[in-house]
């Protein structure tokens, strides 16, 4: 169990990453786009303050994914496994 949730971790940030990338060379159509659209947007057209802050934001989206997973692992893990036992002390 503690080998599946540390590779949730892994797995969350690293879709994350794939989800950017591909729509880096994709591309998305529509009105409804991702911040990867709005980030090659904003290069294109240099307006550096907006291609930062939805920088800003898919960094923090990859950090809210790996907090949750963590917040599963105690809560998974919590009184079973010594990592967690240790790390609460």
């Amino acid at each position: 169990m503690p080998y599946f949730i540390a590779g949730l971790k892994i797995a969350g940030g690293l879709s994350l990453i794939g989800a950017v990338v591909a729509e880096f060379t994709a591309g998305a159509a529509g009105k409804e786009t991702g911040l990867a659209s709005r980030i090659l947007e904003a290069s294109f057209r240099t307006e550096i303050p907006k291609m930062f802050a939805a920088l800003v934001l898919v960094s923090l989206t990859g950090i809210m994914i790996y907090l949750v997973f963590m917040g599963v692992s105690k809560l998974v893990l919590g009184k079973w496994h010594e990592r967690e036992i240790k790390s609460s002390q």
